[in-house]
């Protein structure tokens, strides 16, 4: 907290070009986190004896990287968490698939479906239209919430835009998906090693204090190294957001072009 404060003092009338950006670390996948991460942390271990400060920092996020390396690695091995990833899948897909015909019915002439269409996409936004790029916990919640909304509120609507069967697999893919969390934590809870989920926010934490004390460094103890080593990582940061934005398209593009929209009636 101490460093927070002494940086945003710090940092008050510094140009932020010079700053290393803010990370939206919630975009990153598990595997594209740990990726990202080990590469900032050979970016600053080259660094590290022209910027004696940051050393403390950086084996702290050594640390937190190892951990977080030996959750996954512990993970990937779990049958239990593979089928919940799985399910996921199988979640996600179901909400896309229903999203994706109440575009298509907006587009519709045919009398009262582009409305009921207006309907359930509004609907939808209230919940969250990219729902899909939520957290485990946050998506399941809103998905409940819409799943329920539409049953019990918009029935007329679903049925006058052909998704009642897509509501209905979204359903059960919710259900599904909740059996599969519930068996994998159970499976989880009874190994006395961290889980992807305990060892994900300190590493987060330990980079965003690496990221900055480097900060700080620029403003109170400003060098040539400092300054190549921010603009090193702001490129790191923008290009790895982007290769996860990029792969979400792809994939959110592959499901429209693969998925045939049910017929209304």
């Amino acid at each position: 907290m101490k460093l927070r404060t002494e940086l945003s003092s710090l940092l008050t009338n510094k140009k932020e070009n010079t700053m290393i950006q803010k990370t939206n670390f919630s975009l990153f996948p598990s595997e594209e986190l740990y990726s990202f991460s080990k590469k900032a942390v050979i970016l600053v271990d080259e660094k590290k004896t022209t910027i004696l400060a940051v050393e403390p920092f950086l084996g702290n996020t050594k640390i937190r990287l190892e951990d977080f390396k030996s959750a996954l690695d512990r993970e990937d091995k779990n049958p239990l968490v593979k089928i919940r990833t799985q399910k996921t899948t199988s979640q996600i897909d179901a909400f896309m698939a229903l999203r994706k015909q109440a575009e298509s019915a907006s587009t519709r002439k045919k009398g009262g479906v582009s409305e009921a269409a207006g309907v359930i996409i509004e609907v939808i936004r209230k919940y969250g239209w990219t729902v899909q790029s939520l957290g485990q916990k946050a998506r399941l919640s809103q998905l409940d919430g819409l799943i329920t909304e539409l049953k019990t509120k918009h029935p007329e609507e679903v049925a006058t835009i052909g998704a009642t069967e897509l509501l209905e697999e979204l359903e059960q893919a919710q259900a599904d998906y909740l059996v599969a969390d519930t068996n994998a934590v159970r499976s989880e809870n009874n190994s006395s090693d961290p889980t992807v989920s305990e060892t994900r926010q300190p590493l987060i934490e330990s980079v965003r204090q690496l990221f900055q004390i480097i900060s700080l460094q620029e403003v109170s103890a400003p060098s040539a190294n400092v300054t190549a080593l921010i603009a090193s990582l702001n490129e790191l940061i923008t290009t790895s957001l982007a290769t996860v934005k990029a792969t979400d398209t792809r994939t959110e593009n592959a499901k429209k072009n693969t998925t045939t929209p049910t017929e209304t009636k």
